[in-house]
């Protein structure tokens, strides 16, 4: 099917990113011909017609986002779900994934410990709005080259306590356990475990830290990632305990050691 150049009220530049389910194209109003500026990103549904899975994402995205709002959440713009070619417009976020930012160079402990609980935060708002992102992984994690954190694709959100199917949805690694034995009710505690295996995933990618400043943060890692959803922490628990890690890695981290010497003047 030959791709439109304007949708709705949005004209279509180059795509970025094409996947089984949407594509990813660049974006500008529709009035702004000829500007260099292309500020946003269109996600479209790709046979959406034919495949009821794809419009359901674009419209759980679409309900998820713009019943919550938080400064490390993506939101939403524009949508349209109707019509032969549903989509939803969000900012264009400057950046890479998370992911990539893990695989770059080894990064200090504070460093982590800051943008996983950024993650945190923004799932803080999607939990107290009712629901379940349902797919937390770094690949839709967006870190901004100042550190900012962005929490993207709430394609698979779900309402607190819904079942949306027996079809698993989401990503293996990242999934609890209780939903790969086949219970698919959403539960913010599946959201706490797979954040934990983020947050695992970047002590694995760490400078060296001593054992007394590591062991508290693996000691998190593992209450998140219990195996009995009732025993992981809630995920406000979890935000408070990495701020209070974070600060106390910088401490070690520009401790009096790595500081350089104080000048004196007369």
């Amino acid at each position: 099917m030959q791709r439109p150049s304007i949708l709705g009220i949005w004209r279509l530049g180059q795509v970025i990113h094409t996947g089984r389910s949407a594509e990813l194209t660049l974006a500008q109003p529709a009035d702004a011909d000829g500007s260099p500026r292309w500020d946003y990103v269109l996600k479209r549904a790709i046979g959406a017609q034919e495949n009821a899975e794809h419009l359901r994402q674009i419209v759980q995205f679409t309900a998820a986002s713009t019943t919550t709002s938080h400064p490390n959440l993506v939101p939403v713009l524009d949508a349209s779900v109707t019509g032969s070619s549903p989509y939803l417009v969000m900012p264009r976020l400057e950046g890479i994934t998370m992911q990539k930012h893990i695989d770059v160079a080894l990064k200090p402990l504070p460093v982590a410990l800051w943008m996983v609980r950024q993650v945190a935060q923004a799932l803080v708002a999607v939990h107290n709005a009712g629901w379940v992102h349902g797919d937390v992984k770094p690949d839709n994690v967006m870190v901004g080259s100042r550190g900012h954190v962005t929490l993207i694709d709430l394609g698979f959100a779900s309402r607190i306590h819904t079942v949306s199917g027996s079809q698993f949805r989401g990503t293996p690694d990242y999934a609890a356990p209780e939903i790969l034995n086949g219970n698919m009710a959403a539960m913010p505690s599946a959201d706490v475990f797979a954040l934990g295996r983020v947050l695992w995933t970047w002590l694995t990618r760490i400078e060296k830290v001593s054992e007394s400043i590591l062991e508290p943060v693996a000691d998190l890692v593992e209450q998140m990632v219990a195996d009995d959803p009732s025993q992981r922490p809630a995920i406000e628990v979890v935000t408070r305990k990495l701020l209070r890690l974070e600060i106390d890695s910088l401490g070690e981290h520009i401790g009096p050691g790595r500081l350089p010497p104080i000048r004196r003047v007369a």
